[in-house]
């Protein structure tokens, strides 16, 4: 499944044998607890989400000897994202830190990665509805950019690798999404962190609705078909990767 945020790292069963559960378990309830996803080559993954609350605690999948993404909080807020990975070869450790103004708007993400470099990330709150970035690394502007809202859902996104040098590119991501319910949607603080790390993420998680498609320079790299529970919530999803076939996925979604 797509990797946003980290909290997307699921895999599961295929719809068929998705369909031998009992259907009470993935219909009632508003906070995800699960996810069972199977990818075309048949591997099986199980995510599981724990919650203290309506604050989520951790997110860790089976398929490792740890993968695990834990969740600190300082009152409502989400203020740090620590993520683990061993698979017995190898390990590391990931941390996010999210910094807010006194608007608890986003101010600052401050990814340190498994070799200790450092990227932060300064959002501009803009006149027009806009978000502007600039992610820094050793002093230096690695990336720039401007992430645009529909209500209160990021869809789009221009960004600028290595602005102003040899090496400059850039691009832009957009996302399309469903008119239901996202299962993170009663997680509190969520979507406050979504527009984080936005030059090492790609797309961005439902808020309201559920992703559909994925496109960079107007071509289409990913989507996603649901079926839905009673509470318009994603109770199955069919994933595509037009780029890599191997990425392709059914996944079953359970909440408490």
């Amino acid at each position: 499944m797509k990797k946003l945020l980290y909290l997307f790292s699921a895999v599961a069963l295929t719809l068929t044998s998705c369909s031998s559960e009992d259907d009470s378990n993935n219909s009632s309830g508003t906070l995800l607890t699960k996810i069972i996803e199977t990818y075309d080559d048949g591997t099986v993954e199980t995510t599981d989400f724990e919650y203290n609350g309506n604050k989520i605690v951790s997110v860790s999948s089976d398929l490792d000897l740890r993968d695990e993404t834990i969740y600190t909080y300082t009152g409502d807020l989400i203020t740090k994202e620590e993520y683990f990975f061993d698979d017995g070869i190898d390990s590391f450790e990931e941390v996010i830190d999210y910094e807010y103004d006194s608007n608890n708007r986003l101010i600052k993400s401050i990814r340190t990665d498994e070799y200790g470099d450092i990227e932060t990330d300064n959002f501009t709150y803009n006149s027009n509805g806009t978000v502007s970035f600039t992610t820094i690394a050793n002093s230096t502007t690695k990336a720039s950019g401007t992430i645009y809202f529909n209500g209160n859902q990021p869809y789009k996104k221009e960004i600028t690798e290595n602005p102003g040098t040899d090496f400059e590119v850039s691009w832009v991501e957009e996302s399309t999404f469903d008119l239901k319910v996202s299962p993170f949607a009663n997680v509190t603080g969520f979507y406050k962190i979504i527009i984080g790390t936005p030059s090492y993420t790609r797309g961005y998680p439902g808020i309201a609705g559920n992703s559909l498609d994925f496109k960079i320079d107007n071509t289409l790299e990913e989507r996603s078909t649901y079926t839905y529970n009673g509470n318009n919530m994603p109770t199955t999803e069919t994933y595509i990767d037009f780029n890599n076939s191997d990425n392709n996925s059914t996944a079953q979604y359970f909440y408490n």
